[in-house]
């Protein structure tokens, strides 16, 4: 027998929520349709659609979407998919779907995807990362990068490293220069999405104080999130200028200073 639209809805719903799209992906009939009208784009076919769906759990996962908040409402044809990604800091609506069921499978889906959404994840971290630097939490800064992040410095000086490889590194780096340095404050901040939710672009400039000296350093990151971390990330500050406090501090302290 067949099953009636509560219990495939019942199905959709566990498999959505868990991101997981094998659960249901036998109840699409051969010859289902899947839509994304905002987007103007159209999948044939139960396989194809499978797959769709598929990649978007992953794509979710790798954003930090450790589940979805499914909420069903059946309707005359099929039922409605009202959608809530959840992080572990965050959560955002992120589609709603139209289900049309005939026969005991489902024949269309029409999804409608919040464009915007995805990429609340990716600046949600950026948001958590500004505010452990103003609040000189170099642990919980750390914490923000994934255990194997590669952080690039293009504009480093000659004989300086411009790459800096996993989070401990990056913690020693973190530890050393608040040891020397304390930050009071970021203006001036500008977040640009691109075309990967994933990845941001932030300019920003952080004030702060070292040896008495006020100062501040404006930078641009772009900056690649996945799992809720900062995987990769391309840091363009004035190094110039930052050597040139370091060595000043370096020549007033007797004790001197290897703080980066």
């Amino acid at each position: 027998m067949p099953r009636n639209v509560s219990e495939i809805a019942d199905l959709v719903r566990a498999g959505m929520t868990a991101l997981d799209a094998s659960g249901f992906a036998s109840l699409f009939a051969a010859d289902a349709v899947y839509e994304k009208p905002f987007l103007g784009q159209r999948t044939e076919g139960r396989s194809a659609i499978t797959a769709e769906l598929t990649a978007a759990g992953a794509r979710g996962r790798a954003l930090g979407v450790a589940k979805t908040e499914v909420e069903v409402t059946l309707t005359e044809t099929g039922f409605v998919l009202e959608l809530v990604a959840v992080g572990e800091t965050f959560a955002f609506p992120s589609s709603v779907g139209i289900v049309t069921v005939t026969d005991g499978s489902i024949t269309s889906y029409r999804d409608y995807p919040n464009g915007s959404g995805a990429s609340a994840a990716a600046r949600e971290v950026f948001d958590r990362f500004l505010a452990a630097s103003v609040e000189n939490r170099w642990d919980d800064l750390a914490e923000l990068y994934a255990e194997d992040v590669v952080i690039e410095m293009p504009f480093t000086p000659a004989g300086v490293p411009r790459l800096t490889k996993g989070r401990e590194e990056l913690r020693r780096r973190f530890r050393a220069a608040g040891g020397v340095r304390r930050l009071v404050k970021a203006e001036n901040v500008v977040v640009h999405e691109t075309a990967d939710p994933a990845v941001l672009v932030a300019e920003f400039d952080l004030h702060g104080e070292m040896a008495g000296e006020a100062f501040a350093s404006t930078y641009v990151m772009v900056m690649t999130i996945a799992d809720g971390r900062i995987t990769h990330s391309r840091d363009y500050s004035d190094t110039a200028a930052a050597a040139e406090r370091i060595r000043r501090f370096t020549a007033s302290s007797p004790a001197g200073s290897t703080a980066g």
